[in-house]
């Protein structure tokens, strides 16, 4: 009975969702109605900050310049380490 009733609100919540993407309701769709109506109320939301804010400035690019090399972190028996397994896999 529980996996009935779940799959039942699942269909309708598909169901749901579809219809508001989709049915025009005066030349435009339920989800278009909310969005201008969320645009024309002038609420935001300070408290979640933009992408934009958490990635930081963002020098331009210069041309014929190239990225700075990136820098390993590994030492040169952990390296060795890592050059023995490669080498013995491929010498079966």
């Amino acid at each position: 009975m529980r996996t009935l009733s779940f799959l039942l609100w699942t269909t309708c919540s598909v169901a749901l969702g579809i219809w508001l993407a989709t049915a025009p309701v005066g030349g435009r769709t339920p989800w278009e109605h909310a969005r201008r109506l969320w645009a024309d109320s002038g609420v935001s939301l300070p408290s979640l900050p933009s992408l934009s804010m958490l990635r930081g400035p963002k020098a331009a690019p210069v041309e014929g310049r190239a990225a700075p090399p990136i820098a390993e972190r590994h030492t040169n028996q952990e390296r060795d380490a890592v050059n023995r397994l490669i080498t013995h896999r491929a010498e079966k």
